[in-house]
């Protein structure tokens, strides 16, 4: 029996260790190299219809469409780690034709740190027992006009 939990406990344990690779955003397809379009030539259309929807059309500027796909590993109790990204932006005139595609991979991106500081709220903070009884025991006002019991 010891012998069983043991060997439970290591199988466990074990799984733990295994990485999990996941891919996010757009695909390229079998036989596809790479996101291509000739300027001057190829349309919102055919790059529509060759590659589908894209990842992101900003909202202001519906003239630049990205196309973004990720590779990442994630292990048990490790950070997630991006190990590849690569960003397609094919970029439109006004006439809807293509004028220059850039492709930008993860060593493009920018790091950003995130601030861990709070805004503080407004107001008293209440303990769980403070919530759960604070209106215990008032009732509304029935007097007219006055109070949440009012009109």
């Amino acid at each position: 029996m010891f012998r069983l939990i043991v060997l439970i406990g290591v199988v466990a344990t074990l799984a733990a260790c295994v990485s999990t690779r996941a891919r996010h955003g757009y695909i390229i397809e079998r036989g596809e190299n790479e996101l291509t379009a000739e300027a001057g030539i190829d349309t919102k259309t055919s790059v529509l219809a060759r590659y589908g929807e894209p990842s992101i059309v900003p909202s202001l500027n519906d003239n630049t469409w990205y196309y973004i796909s990720s590779t990442s590993n994630a292990r048990a109790y490790y950070q997630t780690q991006t190990t590849t990204r690569t960003v397609v932006a094919f970029n439109f005139d006004g006439d809807g034709k293509v004028t220059e595609v850039n492709e930008y991979a993860l060593k493009d991106g920018m790091q950003i740190e995130l601030v861990d500081r709070e805004t503080p709220t407004r107001g008293k903070e209440l303990s769980i027992i403070e919530q759960l009884v604070g209106n215990v025991g008032q009732l509304p006002t029935t007097g007219e006009g006055e109070g949440p019991g009012g009109p």
